[in-house]
């Protein structure tokens, strides 16, 4: 779709997007704006790593119980008078309430569409990065050795980088980014002869926060499409454009490459 075509998305259609407030119905819409508009595309980045940063800093509040005043003042009324609206907009825009919200629905907090919060951010990466000419990924393939142990420092458990290469795809590297909880997530960019271009999401989830569901499952939004699962303590979403059954060859090709880690140091695959 050409980008004149595009209805304009404006900044709280951006910002709804990355909070995982957008609607189900704009996501598509929203999706192909950034594709088209590189300048957006780098706000939505950084947004995100401001929204991780902010959950760092009220990391102590996030651990409290929400008040009893507060959890009153928040419940759904008929008829919201104002003030209270001005009230819960003054703190959704300290991010208090939304960090909270995100806390407390850990680990599988869900957006607006129904995915799990590390699948939306799958999505939005996608988005951001493979647009890319220059700088697709931090650390090139030609240094896998060092962003695999780069990216495994820093999400805290060993990474693994599957080769694609026997259904046409060549890793072209990789590079880090925000997730929520202040978590370190990694990105696999892989590429075609052809140039098209997908990516590997991987979230290394706390001993605590690992999410029940370990199936495969399918998420399109007509942009893009993910095939994402948990095994263990890891959470993998590949997305791309490509049609359904092409991006479940993909992910299936990736699954068989990709062993989980336990505490023990072994893992049992559910499907």
């Amino acid at each position: 779709m050409a980008s004149e075509t595009i209805r304009p998305v404006n900044e709280a259609a951006l910002h709804a997007f990355v909070d995982g407030q957008l609607a189900a119905s704009d996501i598509e819409l929203v999706s192909q704006w950034l594709r088209t508009h590189p300048d957006d595309a780098a706000r939505v980045a950084t947004w995100q790593a401001q929204r991780a940063q902010l959950q760092v800093l009220h990391r102590d509040v996030l651990d409290e119980p929400v008040p009893i005043a507060l959890a009153r003042a928040l419940r759904p009324r008929r008829f919201a008078s104002w003030p209270h609206m001005a009230a819960a907009a003054a703190l959704l825009g300290f991010g208090w309430i939304g960090g909270w919200a995100t806390h407390a629905a850990s680990p599988a907090t869900l957006v607006a569409d129904g995915l799990p919060e590390f699948v939306q951010e799958a999505r939005v990466a996608h988005v951001v990065y493979t647009p890319e000419k220059r700088h697709a990924v931090e650390v090139g393939a030609d240094q896998s050795k060092h962003l695999i142990e780069w990216l495994s420092r820093r999400l805290g458990a060993p990474l693994t980088a599957p080769d694609l290469s026997a259904q046409g795809y060549t890793l072209m590297g990789g590079r880090l980014l925000p997730g929520e909880q202040a978590q370190s997530r990694a990105q696999f960019m892989y590429e075609q002869a052809s140039g098209e271009r997908v990516t590997l999401h991987v979230s290394v989830f706390g001993a605590n926060a690992v999410p029940a569901s370990t199936s495969f499952r399918f998420a399109s939004d007509d942009a893009s499409s993910s095939f994402y699962w948990v095994d263990g303590r890891y959470g993998y979403a590949l997305t791309g454009k490509l049609p359904r059954a092409s991006l479940e060859a993909l992910a299936n090709a990736a699954y068989a490459q990709l062993l989980p880690v336990t505490a023990s140091g072994s893992g049992v695959r559910t499907r």
